[in-house]
C-alpha cells in the first residue's frame, strides 16, 4: 500500500467516525441542558456584577471609615484636627498649614490606592476646607456655600450614614466634571464633638460594571438609588436587543451600601439564539476536528513520518567528508524504503567523486606549482643576454661579469632551490641580482632601498614573490626610468604576521585600474590563473594566487596607489614557527 493512502485512510477513520456519533449525541444533550445552562448563566452573572459592585462601596466605606480608624496607642488619623472642631475659635493660618501636612499624607495613600477617586475633603467647623486632589476635577470652589446645599443640610440629618450623590457635574467643584461624590458626618466616638463633614469625591466610572458583564450586548444592568431614584449606572445604552416581557429574567438585590439597589435583566430570547444547534454543533464538530488532527499528526508523526524525519536528521549532520551511510528502513519495500536506498546510493557516489576531484586538484595544482618555478619571462632573457652581447662586442667591462654572475645566480636560485620556502635574506639575494642587472641596463638611473631588521631576514617565506614585485614596479611604476628613480623594499613583524611592502615613486596607477587589479585580486585562486601573466602586470594575480593556495585564505597582496605620485604592493604572510 502506498504511502499516500495510508494517509487518506487513517484521516479518514480519525475524522469522519468520531464526528458524526458526536454530532447525533451533542443534537440530543443540547435540548436538555439548554435552559438550565442559561439558567446558571444568568446567576453567575449577576453574582459577578453584585461581588463588583459591593468592592467599589467597600472601597469607599473604608476610605471613609478610615478617619474614624483608631490606632494602637489610642489615636485616630484625625486626632491633629482637633483645633479645628470649635466652630467659635478660627486656628492661626500656620496652625492651618502644619495640619494640611498631616491631612495630605492620611490621604494620599487612599488616592493612591483608589484611581478613580478624584479628591477628598474635610469641611471642619471652623470654615476651614481641608483637601487632597489630583486636580481632574479641580477642587471645591472657595466661595461655595455649603449651609445653602441642599446636600449638606442632608449629610447633617443622616447623623453619621453615608450620603451619595448624583451623577452630575456639580457646581462646588472648579473642574465641572461629571461626578459622583460621598459624603459623611464625622464625630468623636468619645467626646461626639462633631470634626467635621467629610466629602469624596469620585470618577461616575466607580460604578461601571462592564468587566463583570460578560454579556453586554443581551443583559441591562442598573445600580440605583431607592430614596431618590437616582441612576448612577446604566448600560441601557450599550444594548443592541429589545427586551420582550415573556422572554427576559429579572434580578434585583440590595448593595453593600443601603439605599443602592443592583438590578439586572436577561434577555433570553437572545440568549437562546446564541445557544442554537448550529452554533454548538459547529463548536464542538471544532473541538472534535482539533482533536482529532492533533491525535492524527501524533500517529503519523510515530508511526509513518519518522522514517523521514531521521533522514532528515542525518542528512543535516553530514558535515564532513567522506560522507556516512544509513541503514535504518533499508528493508522497507514501499517509497521509504526505496528513498532511504536512493540516499545511500547518492552518498557513495558524492564520496567517490569528492576522492577523485580533490586527488586531481593536487596532481594540478602540484604540475601548475612546478610550472610556475620553471616560468622565467622571456622579454627579460631576451633583453638580458642582448645587452650582455652587445658590450661584450664592443669592450671588455666588469659590467658583463656582474650582468653573467648576477645571471647565473637568479638561474640557479629559481631551478635548484631545494624548498619552497627560503628566508627572507635570500629572497632580498634574488632581488639584488636582478636589480644589479637592470642598473646597468638603465645606466643607475633608479636605486634600490631595503629597510628591514636582520630579525626580519631570517624569517622563512614562499619563494619567488619579491622580485616579480620589484620587476613590475621597474616596467609599470618606474616605466623604465622615466617616472620616478626609487624602488623600496620594507618589512616588519606584525602581530603574528610578516608584512612586505615593495613601494615606487613611479606614475602611480589610474583610479579604474586600480579597482580592477584589487578586484581580481579578492577573487578565489583558480588553478588555470596560475603560470600566466598578463599584458597589465607581471604575475600579481599569479603570486597572490600562489600565496593564497600555499598559505590560505586571508593572505596574499593589496594594492594601493596614487596616480602620478607612487605605487605601493603590500605582502601579508604568517610566520612560520
Amino acid at each position: 500500500m502506498k504511502f499516500r493512502t495510508k494517509i487518506f485512510l487513517i484521516f479518514s477513520i480519525l475524522a469522519i467516525i468520531p464526528l458524526m456519533v458526536l454530532a447525533g449525541f451533542s443534537y440530543i444533550r443540547y435540548e436538555r441542558t439548554i435552559y438550565q445552562q442559561m439558567d446558571d448563566i444568568s446567576s453567575q452573572l449577576f453574582e459577578n456584577a453584585t461581588e463588583t459592585a459591593n468592592s467599589t462601596l467597600n472601597s469607599i466605606i473604608d476610605t471613609t471609615n478610615f478617619f474614624n480608624f483608631y490606632y494602637h496607642d489610642g489615636t485616630r488619623a484625625i486626632e491633629n484636627l482637633d483645633l479645628f472642631m470649635n466652630p467659635e475659635q478660627k486656628p492661626e493660618i500656620f496652625e492651618f498649614y502644619h495640619a494640611s501636612k498631616s491631612y495630605d499624607r492620611i490621604c494620599q495613600n487612599r488616592m493612591y490606592s483608589d484611581e478613580n477617586i478624584y479628591g477628598i475633603y474635610l469641611i471642619t467647623p471652623s470654615g476651614y476646607v481641608f483637601s487632597y486632589t489630583n486636580e481632574i476635577n479641580g477642587s471645591i470652589r472657595k466661595d461655595f456655600d455649603f449651609e445653602g446645599a441642599a446636600w449638606y443640610q442632608r449629610v447633617k440629618k443622616l447623623d453619621g450614614r453615608l450620603f451619595i450623590s448624583t451623577v452630575d457635574a456639580h457646581e462646588m467643584f472648579t473642574g465641572k466634571k461629571r461626578s459622583v461624590f460621598f459624603s459623611q458626618y464625622l464625630k468623636d466616638v468619645y467626646t461626639h464633638e462633631t470634626a467635621g463633614i467629610l466629602v469624596v469625591d469620585c470618577n461616575p466610572a466607580i460604578f461601571d460594571l462592564s468587566s463583570a458583564n460578560t454579556m453586554p450586548d443581551i443583559t441591562l444592568l442598573t445600580i440605583d438609588n431607592t430614596e431618590t431614584d437616582d441612576v448612577l449606572y446604566t448600560n441601557y445604552d450599550e444594548i443592541s436587543c429589545e427586551f420582550e416581557e415573556s422572554d427576559r429574567k429579572v434580578m434585583r438585590g440590595s448593595l453593600r451600601l443601603s439605599p443602592l439597589r443592583l438590578t439586572a435583566v436577561v434577555d433570553y430570547g437572545s440568549l437562546f439564539r446564541e445557544f442554537n444547534v448550529t452554533i454548538v454543533l459547529l463548536l464542538l464538530i471544532s473541538v472534535v476536528c482539533i482533536g482529532g488532527f492533533l491525535v492524527t499528526a501524533y500517529l503519523v508523526s510515530r508511526h509513518m513520518v519518522k522514517p523521514l524525519e531521521d533522514l532528515s536528521r542525518q542528512m543535516r549532520s553530514q558535515k564532513a567528508h567522506p560522507m556516512e551511510f544509513f541503514t535504518q528502513h533499508m528493508e522497507r519495500n514501499d517509497e521509504i524504503g526505496t528513498l532511504y536506498n536512493g540516499y545511500n546510493t547518492m552518498v557513495e557516489s558524492l564520496n567517490a567523486s569528492v576522492k577523485q576531484d580533490y586527488h586531481d586538484k593536487l596532481v594540478v595544482l602540484d604540475a601548475q606549482m612546478k610550472s610556475l618555478e620553471a616560468r622565467i619571462n622571456s622579454h627579460f632573457l631576451f633583453n638580458t643576454l642582448e645587452s650582455i652581447n652587445s658590450m661584450a662586442e664592443l669592450e671588455e667591462n666588469r659590467q658583463i661579469s656582474t650582468m653573467s654572475l648576477a645571471l647565473g645566480n637568479m638561474f640557479r636560485y629559481t631551478l635548484k632551490t631545494r624548498s619552497e620556502l627560503v628566508t627572507v635574506e635570500e629572497e632580498l639575494g634574488h632581488v639584488r641580482d636582478y636589480v644589479s642587472i637592470q642598473q646597468i641596463r638603465f645606466d643607475y638611473r633608479f636605486r634600490l632601498e631595503i629597510r628591514m631588521e636582520e630579525e626580519f631576514r631570517q624569517q622563512r617565506v614562499l619563494k619567488l614573490i619579491l622580485q616579480p614585485l620589484v620587476e613590475n614596479a621597474l616596467y609599470h611604476g618606474l616605466k623604465y626610468c622615466s617616472c620616478g628613480d626609487t624602488i623600496t623594499v620594507a618589512g616588519q613583524l606584525e602581530e603574528g604576521l610578516l608584512t612586505m611592502d615593495v613601494r615606487d615613486n613611479g606614475q602611480g596607477i589610474e583610479e579604474e585600474r586600480l579597482l580592477e587589479l584589487q578586484q581580481n585580486l579578492t577573487k578565489e585562486a583558480s588553478f588555470t590563473e596560475l603560470g600566466h601573466r598578463n599584458k597589465h602586470s607581471i604575475g600579481l594575480t599569479n603570486i597572490h594566487s600562489r600565496i593564497e593556495l600555499y598559505y590560505g585564505r586571508g593572505y596574499g597582496l593589496s594594492v594601493t596607489s596614487r596616480p602620478g605620485q607612487w605605487t605601493n604592493i603590500r605582502i601579508k604572510l604568517p610566520v612560520l614557527r
